[in-house]
């Protein structure tokens, strides 16, 4: 036991020494790893760190410096994050190396450009880290420190030694878009999130590689410089083209701008491949190709490629259209709005479109490459995209592609399911220019052809050039189809009525028959293509009724035609038939009517076209000079001239409805010096033939002769002096107008009787040719004969229904032109506890508010006034609505001379007080 108590204990002993030597091999080992990894991260381990990576790139003298652009990137580095993309080519590095090289040296930025190895974290951050440290953002310790971690940890290490940093240090990572979809993006997000005040990154790249950026973005913490940013401006192209030594002519430089949408590269390749004629129309040049294939195509997959190629038949590319062409379902969308994120030379076609389009080069190289490659695909891939968009109405655009298909008959038998569609919404120019690809022989002999080269010269005013289109639709109308005749039959019957609907003539088979043909198309519409060709039809006639001035009538078709397009779904055109429908609605009397009217096509998605909106600013005028408002006619009529010019053959004329709405409000400003400079105005310009305008002129005439006393003068002109009224048993506007005035002339002599003669049957409302505001006249003069009679109950009975036709529509104007007769009359037979009471106050204080009746200055000079320029001068500021004080400080003069010019302007202008003053002013176009 002894012996066993005191044996030796080396076995127990050896072990805890192996150990300890173990573990300081290990520790030596780490020492070695540390160090190694050390050398790595100052450059000095293999492998090397690519010096080039962490350079500047260096410009060439053929690189434009934009400073427009380097301005951009120097306001953006101010926020945490910039992101500059574009597509390949849009300069983006060279825009960055720009902006780095203009700043001081003791700021120039870290710098990395990235590739596709860097994909790897153990890759990435270290030349990170290397970039950091040659900017003296993190420093020699630090990195050395950081040599020996994981790669994860880099980031938030960077962040922890980017806190102490002085001033702002800006890394720029180029090529950012390398990293899309790699393990280094995390670390990426983890430094752009917590990274500190002193440093910000520039990430430049063909899109962001799915960065989390929307927090930052909506905290504004993001500034983004994109395509349409970097895109060259005019000036820049033109700055570099004369950098080159080459001088292009204005014609030819548009022509780069617009092959090349501003993109750098396609610029450089363009003016290094020659002039755009250099080449076949449609093709591109070898460079350009090469480019676009290594940069742009070479990088997609199969199934990219094969979309870009099928779409590229296409100029502007939905959705939709995208699937039919490739047979996708619900894909193109996504596909479309990827490859615009991705910055593939694929861009909305415009801010919030759903539409696409490639880049002029882009599609270039993609039509070549489908043509050479695929040329039976090319026919197939046009009529899907014709058929689909047929499908939606868009005729013209399915027109030009089935002739750009060569599909001539395709194309005829697209124009005549079209039918009146044909102009909605491209427009007659647009037409014009895709029916000039169609043969002669299909020109002159198709019927749908000619009848939409008919509808575009109409469109712009044209009825001489529409001539010979028309003819040619009529004689080929027979080689049609039951189904087609019945569309291009009334289409063409409405194009007749549009070239010859005049104040003289009652077009091609009498107006009669234009009805009737139009009453059959509407009954026997039952397709959208028949409802549009009805539709157009009743808007023809309507618009030849309202030029004649029957405004009853035109309202009633107008009204089929609004009716006709809305079931066609002809927007625009049913936006023009309601303003011209409530022009003819307001020369009823119907103001109420015309309002809702004017406020459902200013409302509607056609409201900014000029079509529209001059004829509903004329019909605004007509119900303001009704209601009395004459300053907001004014406003009107200015509104509608600046908008006049735009009509279509066969529409009424602008001008003329101006000129007689000017004539009217002149006269009710009690204004008969203006009332007749427009009248002379009107009877220059009025157009040949325009019978009916001469004889309202007549009229009106009378009326001014009447109310200054002239009754032997107005009888000659009521009475047709030189045939210039219809007799007194006519129909129409005019010789109702006429029966109005000889009936008030009646009275001024003192005939009551006869008056009562003169609106004999207008009285009870049975007759429907009578319009709402000739009734009201009508029942105001049988009011005022009536009671001179002796007739008090039937006199106050006739006032009574005045006003209760009138109320409803504001109408106060027609009482005003009734005169004192009409005033003592209403103050006479109207009692308090009457229920027109109310609107009867108004009235009379509408009279207590009316300008006295002018004289006339005798004609003076070519304006007709004797004023002086200071007269002149004066009268000038008075719409400022500009104190009598503040005109004399304007003027440099006392305010008592300018008071003397008022007062000496005034009596010369015949007016007593500056609103007459301005409107007289207006009306001799002197304001």
């Amino acid at each position: 036991m002894t012996s066993t108590a005191s044996s030796p204990t080396p076995p127990r002993v050896r072990p805890r020494r192996l150990a300890q030597q173990r573990l300081a091999q290990q520790r030596l080992a780490d020492q070695r790893a540390r160090q190694q990894r050390l050398r790595q991260a100052a450059g000095l381990g293999r492998p090397p760190l690519l010096e080039d990576k962490l350079r500047v790139p260096r410009l060439t003298l053929e690189v434009l410096r934009r400073r427009r652009v380097t301005g951009l990137i120097d306001a953006a580095v101010a926020h945490r994050v910039t992101v500059v993309s574009g597509p390949a080519g849009a300069g983006k590095t060279v825009a960055c190396a720009a902006w780095a090289a203009a700043r001081p040296a003791a700021r120039q930025p870290a710098w990395l450009t990235v590739d596709a190895e860097d994909r790897e974290p153990a890759r990435f951050w270290p030349y990170v880290l290397a970039a950091l440290v040659r900017a003296r953002a993190v420093g020699a310790d630090e990195a050395g420190q950081l040599a020996g971690a994981p790669p994860e940890t880099y980031p938030l290490r960077i962040v922890l030694a980017a806190r102490s940093l002085a001033d702002p240090v800006v890394l720029v990572v180029d090529d950012v878009h390398e990293l899309a979809g790699s393990a280094a993006l995390a670390g990426l997000d983890l430094l752009i999130k917590h990274a500190p005040a002193g440093l910000r990154l520039v990430l430049s790249g063909r899109c962001p590689p799915g960065l989390a950026l929307s927090r930052l973005r909506v905290a504004g913490e993001v500034a983004d410089i994109g395509a349409a940013d970097l895109a060259c401006t005019p000036e820049e192209a033109d700055a570099y083209v004369a950098m080159l030594g080459l001088a292009l002519p204005p014609a030819q430089r548009a022509e780069l701008m617009t092959r090349t949408q501003g993109w750098m590269a396609g610029l450089r390749l363009a003016v290094m491949s020659g002039p755009a004629d250099a080449a076949p129309p449609g093709t591109a040049a070898p460079a350009v190709i090469d480019y676009v294939r290594d940069e742009v195509l070479g990088r997609q997959s199969p199934q990219t490629r094969a979309f870009l190629l099928k779409t590229s038949v296409a100029a502007s590319l939905p959705g939709g259209l995208a699937d039919a062409l490739t047979g996708g379902r619900g894909t193109g969308a996504r596909t479309l709005e990827r490859l615009a994120r991705e910055n593939i030379l694929v861009e909305p076609s415009g801010p919030g479109s759903a539409e696409y389009r490639y880049h002029p080069m882009l599609r270039e190289v993609l039509t070549a490459e489908l043509c050479r490659d695929q040329p039976d695909e090319v026919p197939v891939l046009l009529g899907r995209a014709a058929r689909w968009h047929a499908a939606r109405g868009q005729a013209v655009e399915a027109v030009r592609i089935a002739a750009q298909a060569g599909d001539w008959e395709f194309g005829v038998r697209l124009l005549a399911q079209a039918g009146a569609g044909v102009l909605a919404p491209d427009g007659p120019a647009e037409l014009e220019s895709v029916l000039a690809a169609f043969p002669p022989e299909y020109r002159a002999g198709a019927a749908p052809v000619a009848a939409a080269l008919a509808a575009a010269r109409l469109w712009q005013g044209d009825a001489e050039g529409a001539a010979p289109h028309l003819d040619c639709a009529l004689r080929s109308l027979r080689e049609l189809d039951r189904e087609a005749r019945g569309i291009v039959g009334p289409w063409i019957t409405a194009l007749l009525v549009m070239q010859g609907a005049g104040p003289a003539g009652a077009g091609p088979g009498g107006l009669s028959g234009s009805w009737s043909a139009a009453e059959r198309a509407a009954a026997a519409a039952a397709s959208v293509p028949q409802y549009r060709t009805a539709g157009l039809l009743w808007f023809a006639v309507g618009c030849a009724l309202l030029r004649r001035w029957e405004a009853r009538p035109a309202a009633l078709a107008l009204a089929h035609a609004s009716a006709q397009l809305a079931a066609g779904s002809l927007p625009g055109l049913r936006a023009r038939a309601l303003a011209w429908q409530a022009l003819a609605a307001a020369g009823c009397g119907e103001l109420a009517a015309a309002d809702r009217l004017t406020a459902e096509a200013a409302g509607g998605p056609a409201a900014d076209q000029r079509e529209v909106a001059c004829p509903v600013a004329l019909a605004r005028a007509q119900v303001c000079v009704a209601r009395d408002e004459l300053d907001a006619a004014a406003e009107r009529l200015d509104e509608a001239d600046q908008l006049a010019g735009s009509q279509a053959a066969g529409e009424p004329s602008a001008a003329a409805i101006s000129g007689l709405l000017r004539a009217h409000g002149a006269a009710a400003e009690a204004d008969p010096a203006a009332t007749a400079l427009s009248i002379a105005r009107l009877r220059a310009a009025r157009a040949p033939g325009d019978e009916v305008l001469g004889r309202l002129l007549a009229v009106l005439e009378a009326g001014l002769a009447l109310a200054a006393g002239e009754r032997e003068r107005a009888g000659l002109i009521l009475a047709g002096d030189g045939g210039a009224l219809a007799p007194a048993g006519g129909a129409g506007p005019a010789a109702a107008a006429a029966r109005l005035g000889r009936a008030r002339l009646l009275l001024a002599t003192g005939d009551d009787k006869g008056a009562l003669e003169a609106v004999d049957g207008w009285l009870d409302g049975t007759d429907p040719s009578v319009t709402l505001r000739d009734r009201v006249g009508a029942l105001l003069i049988a009011a005022v004969a009536r009671r001179r009679l002796s007739q008090v109950t039937e006199a106050a009975q006739h006032i009574e229904q005045a006003l209760l036709l009138a109320e409803p529509e504001g109408a106060y104007r027609v009482f005003l032109d009734g005169g004192p007769s009409v005033r003592s009359a209403m103050t006479v037979l109207v009692p308090p506890t009457s229920r027109c009471a109310g609107f009867a106050g108004r009235v009379l204080e509408r009279f207590d508010g009316q300008p006295p009746r002018l004289v006339a200055p005798a004609p003076s000079g070519p304006s007709g006034l004797p004023l002086t320029g200071s007269e002149l001068a004066v009268l000038r500021f008075l719409p400022s609505h500009m104190t009598n004080q503040e005109i004399a400080e304007a003027l440099f003069l006392s305010i008592n001379t300018v008071k003397t010019h008022l007062r000496s302007a005034y009596r010369k202008l015949g007016v007593i007080n500056r609103r007459q003053a301005i409107a007289r002013g207006r009306r001799l176009d002197l304001l």
